[in-house]
């Protein structure tokens, strides 16, 4: 799905708001109007980009793989597919270094990506948006999704052909988390205690998530992606005009960007007691684990450890645009 170009933009530009004002039309009536435009324009936004390739992750060859890259035996992947992994038997520590590297591998590969976007023919996926800001979007609904399948989430996406409201709308709560929205984190905690687990307990295919449980940080969240959609498009047609430094800034900016706000969903999803455990036997191994991370020579490893990916994706962004300029600089100019 495309934003139709046609259409009224989604910020009126300096004449049409001195039009209006000067029609005795109310500031908050405009405001209010650019707020439905930016909502709607994300939500058709984000229903193509869930719809997108790649995107949907299966639950159960996700956990498989993963846990049989980490040794475990049959027996318990099989429980893990069928229950959860903690019911599996999985420790906290082990799904919080799963955790971890999953979300480092989806940065890098988003970083990668952003930085081949960000150069001049790079990946047209959209006409109105530039590719690296729809990836950005395609590894955030990637990695939330193997987040939650971790931490004791069953498949949320369903059938990709058919996004109702209430599929965006439980998205649109686990992004707003990632960005920070005002409400969502407690919303996704409501979802999770009244819906979410119980669902899985009694393996029940559906409940209803009523409307007051997401609408309000919903419409925060799509308002706040649609007008950042729209400057980051502004703002990266800017940025690759100069081809290097323009992939440089685009991957660079994603990296950042992708592993914050992966992290703050992460934090939150692993305080959320999964179906089927004792959640405060839950909540008391948490707080033991995070005593021992508070531990000096935890932390000190911990930040060596992040230092390490962070200088590893750098370097090959310098390494990509190094090499890149080389090649430019061997092509005969045009005469």
């Amino acid at each position: 799905m495309t934003h139709d170009e046609s259409s009224s933009p989604l910020v009126p530009a300096d004449d049409a708001v001195e039009s209006s004002t000067s029609d005795d039309e109310p500031l908050s009536d405009i405001v209010s109007e650019q707020d439905e435009q930016a909502q709607k324009f994300a939500a058709e936004f984000l229903k193509m980009v869930i719809r997108l390739r790649g995107v949907q992750i299966n639950r159960d060859d996700y956990l498989r793989q993963e846990l049989r890259k980490r040794g475990t035996d049959d027996d318990t992947i099989a429980l893990a597919l069928k229950t959860t992994p903690v019911q599996a038997g999985l420790t906290l520590a082990q799904l919080d270094d799963l955790a971890a590297t999953t979300i480092t591998f989806e940065t890098r590969k988003s970083a990668a990506i952003s930085f081949a976007a960000g150069l001049p023919g790079g990946f047209a996926m959209l006409a109105t948006i530039p590719a690296d800001v729809t990836q950005y979007y395609v590894h955030a609904f990637r990695v939330m999704q193997k987040l939650a399948y971790i931490y004791g989430w069953k498949d949320f996406l369903g059938d990709l052909n058919e996004i109702d409201d209430e599929t965006l709308g439980k998205m649109s709560l686990f992004l707003g988390v990632m960005l920070g929205v005002s409400g969502a984190a407690s919303s996704l905690t409501t979802f999770a205690k009244q819906i979410a687990r119980p669902a899985l307990q009694k393996q029940i295919a559906k409940r209803t998530l009523t409307k007051t449980a997401w609408y309000g940080p919903m419409k925060q969240t799509l308002k706040l992606i649609g007008i950042k959609v729209s400057k980051d498009s502004f703002a990266k047609g800017v940025t690759r005009t100069v081809p290097v430094i323009g992939g440089v800034i685009s991957g660079g900016m994603t990296l950042v960007a992708l592993k914050s706000q992966s992290t703050r969903l992460h934090k939150h999803l692993r305080e959320i007691p999964p179906p089927g455990v004792d959640a405060a036997e839950y909540l008391a191994a948490l707080d033991d684990l995070g005593a021992q991370a508070d531990e000096p020579h935890v932390l000190a490893a911990a930040r060596e450890k992040v230092k390490g990916a962070t200088d590893e994706v750098s370097a090959w962004v310098k390494g990509a645009g190094g090499s890149l300029l080389r090649k430019v600089q061997r092509q005969p100019s045009d005469q």
